[in-house]
């Protein structure tokens, strides 16, 4: 059972955990760009979020989402880790 139960915490690590905590840096140390992507899929469907509110304090917001993207990919892969210490 600790066989499966490592290989679902590696996998789940490696396809969705390391994903997210990549995309959190890109979010949190490139913000502009991270926000030029977004205007770019609002432009795309016809509501460009900076005609929408051309106020929006984007750069905080671009980080905001950086921590929790980059928070919850190593949550993912940190958490099975630290059960497995606990056997059952």
């Amino acid at each position: 059972m600790n066989v499966i139960f490592s290989i679902i915490s590696w996998g789940m690590c490696l396809i969705i955990g390391v994903p997210l905590t990549l995309l959190g840096f890109f979010h949190l140390f490139l913000p502009k760009a991270a926000w030029s992507v977004y205007r770019g899929w609002g432009r795309l469907w016809a509501s460009d979020p900076e005609k929408i509110n051309p106020d929006y304090n984007s750069g905080t917001a671009m980080r905001v989402v950086g921590l929790a993207l980059g928070m919850g990919g190593n949550v993912i892969c940190f958490i099975p880790k630290v059960v497995s210490y606990f056997p059952s």
